[in-house]
């Protein structure tokens, strides 16, 4: 059942497993223990998701944040610390930047009353705490692994909630695999740390930061066989909607289905390159 919290809309997902999400769709977990919680990204600073954290547990909050990407962390400036990796730390000049211009678009379009509080301009940048690949977070009757999944960033972290079958993922797999940035790895390289090391893993299901369906840990093939596919592609050309510096190509690969939302799309984005002129095929003569 989903309700409404501050500005968030709050799932519980499983017992001490919640889903928080905030006005642009963006996703983070709240892993309960007996003794302490632990945050799993921070979204995009929309709304006091600090408050909200307060209104689901009265128990010390740890904050652990899958990358550096704005929409991941932006929520952090209601915290005091975060866990991030070394690969992804000292984001916060860019995260504030790219969530102030996002924060002045949706004000623009209506999406997002001017009144409510908005964590890079509210709050305070978080004190950085390093989190490396087999850490374990301890909350109490309940644990939370820390595993590096490079690919969407060099430094891009998974939890893995082993006594819920759960791996909150952030953007290490999603339908629209993200590979552009700078701070992406190629294509393959993300199939041979991020696809393997995730197969590996004792876990039944993956949640990422975007979706409120999960994945099954079976569909990690279909991801793969994107990645052979964007490999072999041409692409098309693509540019993000808000941030425009953002540009790639863009690999539609073959599924059974053109809604970007769904369970079973696949599309991988690298980035920005010329692409060879089409082929076309020789004029049948009269």
């Amino acid at each position: 059942m989903t309700e409404q919290l501050n500005s968030f809309a709050v799932t519980l997902m499983q017992k001490g497993f919640y889903r928080i999400v905030d006005t642009l769709g963006n996703h983070c977990y709240l892993v309960v223990g007996e003794n302490r919680a632990l945050l799993v990204d921070t979204a995009g600073g929309f709304g006091d998701l600090g408050r909200c954290v307060r209104l689901l547990t009265d128990l010390p909050v740890v904050v652990a944040l899958t990358h550096g990407h704005y929409d991941h962390v932006a929520g952090s400036y209601w915290f005091s610390e975060a866990y991030i990796s070394e690969g992804d730390g000292g984001c916060w000049d860019v995260v504030e930047d790219h969530a102030v211009r996002v924060h002045a678009q949706v004000l623009e379009e209506g999406v997002y009353p001017a009144d409510v509080p908005f964590a890079p301009r509210d709050g305070a940048r978080p004190q950085e705490l390093r989190v490396q690949d087999g850490d374990v977070f301890d909350l109490g009757g309940r644990t939370v692994r820390a595993v590096a999944l490079p690919g969407h960033t060099r430094g891009s972290m998974g939890y893995l909630v082993e006594d819920l079958g759960v791996l909150l993922s952030g953007d290490a797999v999603t339908p629209i695999m993200c590979l552009f940035f700078e701070e992406s790895l190629t294509i393959q390289e993300w199939r041979d740390k991020t696809l393997a090391r995730m197969a590996e893993l004792p876990f039944e299901h993956f949640y990422t930061g975007h979706h409120d369906h999960a994945f099954p840990k079976a569909t990690l093939d279909t991801f793969d066989a994107a990645g052979a596919y964007a490999l072999e592609d041409r692409g098309t050309p693509w540019m993000h909607a808000r941030l425009q510096e953002f540009r790639g190509i863009m690999h539609l690969c073959p599924c059974d289905t053109f809604d970007a939302e769904s369970v079973d799309f696949r599309a991988v984005i690298e980035p920005w390159h010329e692409l060879p002129p089409r082929k076309r095929g020789r004029r049948k003569s009269a």
